[in-house]
Formats: structure tokens, C-alpha cells, sequence
């Protein structure tokens, strides 16, 4: 390259600055066009919102965002890395996905198919067409959604079964998605019966108020003083704890008294 070739590189298409009359001159591009213009070109013409690309007889809508700093000096290679990212970030799937390895090869082979088409401009818009289908279908958003604020709706195919891990149907050879079975909610009374015969459901209830008369009042759900009774069974009925058993194996440990015949209660020595 002589050095006319290398001013024409370094130069902006659209103000004509180059390094040599603008010294620290930087330069960014964009990922639709890949045109490459000047920092202060990117900010006169894309600050107010989005617009045109400002190169002649370009007419591509970018938005500011869309312009960054270069990484390749080639922007064939920085063109063919951005749309390998793009392609990757929707047909993401990985090898534990498929039945087998041989439908995973042939997914890495479908998927260099559609990269190199965009690369090299065939069947652009049929690719892009597959590709915004299979990130609907998957629920993907994607930069190249046209309401990117709005999330993605999921649009299956009538002609692909429910269980389908792909249900745009590009892919082919994904294990089909097992659905797992609903859990019984968690029983602390690990299935004891719940009813009793001491709480009943009634249409009214009469208000248990200490201190007042009692008072009528419509049914809304129980009787707190039922659900009271309640909690102190579930509370005492298990420990065992019986009176009259009690009083009656403390009547068979009572010894007589020397001298007066009455029973007293042998001593405890725990």
C-alpha cells in the first residue's frame, strides 16, 4: 500500500479528516453497514437519535450505541466475528442436548451453513428468516428484534410435538423436554385425618365474648373457640396424660401411718 492508499484508509468518507490534519483522529464502525467514519462525524450526525448512516448513498438506520472503536484492522474479519457472535448467541445449544454425537455434528454443520451464508451474502434474508423464527419459537431475544424493549413471544409450530425442544423445527435431534411431575404439597400430618367430630360447620355461630352476652353472628369460616379446642387436642392428645390413672397408681404406692391407720404416700427419692 503506498502512502495515497494510506491516507484514503485513514481517511473519514464523510468530513474528510485524516491523522495528519487531526491529530488523534479516531475512527468506529458499526455492525449493519460496517461503514467507518469519525468520532465527531458519530456524534453530529447520531446524537439527537436514531438516523441514517451519513455515508453516501447509504441509507441504514443506526442508532449511537451502535458505533464502536474497532478491533481488526480488516473489516472482513471484524464483519465475519460479529455475526459468528450474533449466530452463536441464538443457536446456543450444547453436546448433553442431542440423542446423539452424530446430531450434534450435524447441528455445528447447519450452524456454520447459516454463518457463512451471511458472510458471504447468500440466501440472506431465507437465513435471517430461520433465525428470527427459531428465536420466537425459543423465546430469544435478539438485537435484530424489532421492538427490542418488548420481550419475544414464543410461537410454536402446530406440525412439531408439545414435548419438542425445538418448536420452530430447525433443529433436528434435540432429546425431547421431559416434564416433571407435579409435587403433592408438603402434609406436616403426613396423611392423618384432619376432621373431627367436635368442630362442626354451621350456618351461624354464637359469639363466646367473656363478660358480654352473646351475640348471633354469620358464619365466616369457624367458631374461634371450636378452632381453640382445636389446637389444645392436637396440642395435648398425643402425650398421654390421663388423670384418673394417675390418682390410681398414687393410691397403690400410699403406705400406712404407724399407730393411725391412714395411708401416706411413700417418698419420692428420684
Amino acid at each position: 500500500m503506498d502512502d495515497e492508499e494510506a491516507i484514503a484508509a485513514n481517511k473519514c468518507p464523510v468530513c474528510g479528516s485524516d491523522p495528519r490534519t487531526h491529530p488523534g483522529l479516531r475512527f468506529k464502525i458499526n455492525t449493519k453497514c460496517y461503514h467507518r467514519i469519525c468520532e465527531g462525524c458519530v456524534d453530529r450526525n447520531f446524537s439527537s437519535g436514531k438516523a441514517e448512516c451519513p455515508v453516501a448513498g447509504c441509507h441504514v438506520a443506526l442508532w449511537k450505541r451502535e458505533w464502536r472503536t474497532q478491533t481488526f484492522e480488516d473489516l472482513k474479519i471484524e464483519r465475519e466475528v460479529e455475526i459468528r457472535k450474533r449466530v452463536n448467541k441464538t443457536l446456543d445449544r450444547q453436546e448433553d442436548e442431542f440423542e446423539t454425537k452424530r446430531d450434534y455434528d450435524d447441528f455445528l454443520e447447519l450452524r456454520e451453513e447459516l454463518i457463512m451464508n451471511l458472510v458471504f451474502k447468500t440466501d440472506v434474508a431465507a437465513t435471517n428468516r430461520k433465525l428470527r423464527e427459531y428465536a420466537a419459537a425459543n423465546g430469544i431475544k435478539t438485537d435484530t428484534t424489532e421492538a427490542a424493549n418488548e420481550p419475544t413471544k414464543p410461537v410454536k409450530r402446530k406440525d412439531v410435538a408439545p414435548d419438542a425442544a425445538d418448536p420452530s423445527g430447525l433443529i433436528k435431534g434435540l432429546k425431547k423436554i421431559s416434564i416433571p411431575k407435579a409435587k403433592a404439597p408438603y402434609d406436616p400430618f403426613m396423611g392423618m385425618s384432619r376432621t373431627r367430630d367436635y368442630y362442626e360447620v354451621t350456618e351461624s355461630y354464637v359469639a363466646r365474648a367473656r363478660g358480654k352476652p352473646a351475640e348471633a353472628m354469620l358464619a365466616a369460616g369457624y367458631d374461634f373457640g371450636q378452632y381453640m379446642d382445636e389446637c389444645l387436642l392436637r396440642a395435648f392428645a398425643g402425650l398421654g396424660v390421663f388423670i384418673e390413672d394417675e390418682m390410681a397408681t398414687k393410691n397403690n404406692t400410699a403406705v400406712p401411718v404407724p399407730g393411725t391407720g391412714e395411708l401416706k404416700a411413700a417418698d419420692d427419692v428420684f
